[in-house]
């Protein structure tokens, strides 16, 4: 009876580890990775919409939860932003989508653009459950330009 009840122990035990490093592995395994904001487009399709830029992309701080990034074009606009969030985009667009967000089903559910936000062209659209963001001063061809950046952009999330 003795060696029965030890059995029934050590079974269980080893049930347990093995149902733990399981669930360890789903944890582990299961976040998907963060993007890479500047692996989101190349530097010659940037060029190819923008022009060429003026030295190397510069990333956020992903350890500080910034993540993004900026390029300088050698002549106009002045700079170009990719960022990523998570959330729903209704925020978004409550929050920064102004009085009359142009909406951009082409770009996927509820993707936007605002042609003048504080003095920026910003595009919103969402992939998944990051929400893209591609900014840049306004303009003539702001709009078009970030159009083209995210749709770049969204074929690699």
């Amino acid at each position: 009876m003795k060696s029965s009840t030890v059995r029934s122990s050590k079974l269980l035990s080893c049930a347990a580890v093995a149902a733990f490093s399981g669930w360890l592995t789903l944890v582990v395994h299961g976040a998907p990775a963060v993007p890479d904001a500047c692996a989101l487009i190349t530097v010659t399709e940037l060029a190819q919409i923008v022009g060429p830029l003026k030295g190397n992309p510069k990333p956020g701080d992903i350890k500080a939860g910034d993540i993004s990034c900026e390029y300088t074009p050698a002549k106009e606009p002045a700079w170009i932003a990719i960022r990523l969030h998570d959330g729903e985009l209704g925020y978004w667009k409550s929050r920064n989508g102004g009085k009359n967000p142009v909406s951009l089903p082409e770009l996927g559910k509820d993707a936007f653009v605002n042609p003048d936000f504080e003095g920026s062209a910003d595009l919103y659209a969402k992939k998944g459950t990051l929400i893209l963001v591609v900014s840049m001063p306004k303009g003539p061809t702001a709009v078009d330009r970030v159009k083209a950046i995210a749709r770049k952009a969204l074929s690699r999330l």
